[in-house]
């Protein structure tokens, strides 16, 4: 599908926060003069044997200050290791401080380094999917209520009183790539995030967009049921699994007027890193170019 048939589709990019500050402060420069709609920030605890892996909100605190008109969001905060009323108090202050560009960007998190840590190691699937939608709610309703009484089977907010309600407050964007992390979405956020991961990785199986068609069906039922129709917006990221927006132009043009067919606004890529990181700069940036000139 050529560029033009996409040219309303903002491109995102996921960020890293794991080298020195100089280095990632020029990244985020980069990002907004070449037409990055919104930097999303991974959010992880533990280092997991990389040099260095900072904080996602104090990282982003520093990004909202270097820069001026790009967006910023976390991709994404988990229960594995915040707490409502942290990060809803974190989410208050970069709203603040960003003028207004950051959003919460909220996962399930799953089992691993940062989930053992200092969570409980083996929660079942259930208590998983239980204790996110919780964390959801939870959180939700202390960026939007100025006083907050909770009792919760997973989490605590005790006639807490963070800020939340008393002005405009960030926007919230759930991932979920099944029916529940979907309803959590229509509930409570503006925007809903999946990616280019194959589920079943058997041979046969469906591929990437395959499996992001199918969740887009399902998408479609649960906001009909819930009354929200097209008010919430849709963002795919491209470059973990099954896609290469950035191997080549050609590839660029593809992956974006695919996945602008299915109804995405907004498509993420990874800011490229590794061995061919100018070459995948430059076609980002060619890409980039391309769309805005339609």
């Amino acid at each position: 599908m050529p560029l033009t048939d996409a040219s309303q589709v903002r491109i995102d990019a996921v960020m890293w926060p794991d080298s020195s500050w100089p280095t990632l402060r020029q990244e985020w420069l980069d990002a907004e003069r070449l037409g990055i709609q919104r930097g999303w920030l991974y959010d992880h605890l533990a280092l997991s044997g990389r040099p260095a892996f900072h904080d996602a909100y104090v990282s982003l605190s520093a990004a909202a200050e270097a820069t001026s008109t790009i967006g910023l969001g976390t991709m994404v905060t988990a229960p594995n290791f915040r707490h409502p009323a942290t990060t809803a108090k974190a989410a208050l202050a970069l709203h603040e401080i960003s003028a207004g560009r950051f959003v919460l960007g909220l996962g399930a998190g799953g089992a691993g380094v940062d989930s053992d840590a200092i969570a409980e190691p083996g929660l079942a699937r259930a208590d998983r999917t239980a204790r996110f939608a919780e964390f959801v709610g939870t959180t939700s309703r202390l960026l939007k209520e100025q006083r907050v009484d909770i009792e919760g089977r997973f989490f605590a907010a005790r006639n807490l009183d963070l800020g939340g309600g008393a002005g405009a407050c960030p926007g919230v964007a759930v991932a979920g790539t099944g029916r529940k992390g979907m309803e959590l979405a229509a509930r409570h956020a503006s925007m809903w995030i999946t990616q280019d991961v194959v589920q079943d990785p058997r041979v046969g199986a469906p591929t990437a967009y395959e499996e992001v068609s199918r969740q887009v069906v399902i998408l479609d039922e649960v906001l009909a049921a819930s009354g929200r129709g097209t008010t919430v917006a849709r963002l795919v990221v491209l470059g973990y699994g099954g896609e290469q927006p950035l191997a080549s132009l050609e590839s660029f043009r593809d992956c974006i007027g695919r996945y602008a067919a299915l109804g995405f606004e907004t498509i993420a890529v990874l800011w490229p890193r590794g061995q061919h990181a100018a070459a995948q700069r430059d076609v980002l940036e060619a890409g980039l170019a391309e769309l805005a000139d339609h």
